[in-house]
């Protein structure tokens, strides 16, 4: 427990997807206690924490940042995106998951690699949404915990 870690979706290069443009996706996390009075704790005592997430498209044409990062010298610690036609404009948004994102890549244009996209991504964000302890602003929670 309090263990943190990072991941990088197929590392700085980020991942191609078909004649649409790269996919990057980086989060930190920590290992937190299941909270007993809130989730069932069958499937175990500890659960990872999103600490902070990155998600960039880059399309030919344009491209769409998904950001939080509650720690840092932005003057934005909500989730926001920045658009395409002002990267640096912060503009306010719910918690994005990866799983969110890719369903946006796939609904912009992007090619799915199997037919059964939609449940997969369904499935795996549900788990997420089931455990997550904040959607819109982490502080209405009084917790960066997620």
């Amino acid at each position: 427990m309090g263990d943190v870690g990072a991941w990088i979706l197929n590392g700085p290069e980020g991942m191609e997807l078909k004649n649409f443009g790269v996919l990057h996706a980086q989060q930190n996390f920590e290992l937190v206690a299941v909270d007993p009075e809130r989730f069932d704790t069958s499937a175990g005592r500890l659960r990872v924490s999103t600490r902070m997430y990155n998600y960039k498209v880059v399309h030919r044409e344009w491209e769409l940042r998904w950001h939080w990062h509650p720690e840092g010298n932005s003057p934005e610690h909500r989730p926001h995106i920045h658009p395409s036609m002002d990267l640096k404009a912060h503009l306010p948004t719910p918690r994005f998951s990866l799983e969110e994102v890719v369903e946006a890549c796939i609904s912009l244009g992007a090619k799915s690699a199997c037919d059964d996209w939609s449940a997969r991504l369904a499935e795996t964000d549900g788990i997420h949404k089931l455990y997550r302890t904040w959607s819109n602003d982490p502080s209405e929670q009084g917790s960066l915990s997620g």
